[in-house]
């Protein structure tokens, strides 16, 4: 399930460079106030598993608006627009709900936004995606030290394959009966996203992609993201047309 959540300004807001932390927080924020009890058992211990992996399967866009860098801040006018989307519906309705009744607090303003419910289907079993949050990719060195994979890196795919695996295992509690296949169709050293959550520094890419599988699956992805760290928004995908 998706919600679309689109915010009027009345003047510019003013965010870090590096926002995401501060997105993740409302979005958490906003589903505690509507049930704490699950909320906090997503943030601490993820979706349940019969595995070691833990999961929150959700995700989230950037912030997507006209905007202007100035001293290292980010500087939004006009209107903003920022999508959220996880497998578990109810994770999405506790958001909308926090959002219709209290609005949106970024530090000391509040915004009442406008909101959108969608459970988008798909139905090829084949698609091109673009990011509409970057993806990371992770792998490890000889030495066992861990490293971030470029769309470049021959341990890409694998990996995007079996974290997919691993997250519908998670949510399902069972293996899929069968891969996805990726193809990285476009990519460049200029789709490098280098960007810091809560100091710790991430390399991410904003690459294009071909993704082929049962639409069961691809609508799978669609909701929980490629890749990690989607629960602290990256790993968004978009459809488009080729």
């Amino acid at each position: 399930m998706q919600l679309k959540v689109f915010i009027d300004l009345d003047s510019p807001l003013i965010l870090p460079i590096n926002y995401n932390h501060i997105l993740q927080g409302i979005i958490y924020t906003a589903a505690n106030t509507s049930n704490g009890k699950f909320t906090r058992k997503l943030h601490d211990e993820g979706v349940s598993s019969d595995s070691n992996d833990k999961f929150k399967l959700f995700c989230f866009s950037k912030i997507i608006g006209h905007y202007l860098i100035v001293d290292n801040q980010i500087h939004f006018d006009k209107s903003i627009f920022f999508e959220i989307r996880s497998v578990d519906p109810y994770f999405i309705y506790l958001v909308y709900e926090s959002f219709s009744n209290y609005g949106i607090r970024f530090k000391n303003r509040v915004f009442k936004p406008r909101l959108k419910l969608e459970n988008k289907i798909i139905t090829d079993s084949r698609i091109y995606v673009q990011m509409l949050s970057p993806i990371v990719a992770v792998g490890k060195t000889n030495d066992n030290q861990t490293k971030y994979l470029s769309p470049r890196d021959l341990e890409f795919i694998s990996y995007l394959c079996n974290n997919f695996s691993k997250k519908y295992q998670t949510y399902y509690h069972n293996l899929p009966s069968s891969d996805l296949d990726f193809v990285v169709s476009e990519v460049s050293f200029r789709d490098k996203c280098v960007t810091k959550f809560k100091g710790i520094l991430v390399n991410a890419w904003n690459c294009r992609l071909y993704i082929q599988g049962s639409p069961e699956y691809l609508t799978f992805i669609y909701n929980v993201g490629l890749g990690s760290k989607n629960s602290q928004g990256f790993g968004m995908i978009n459809v488009i047309e080729e």
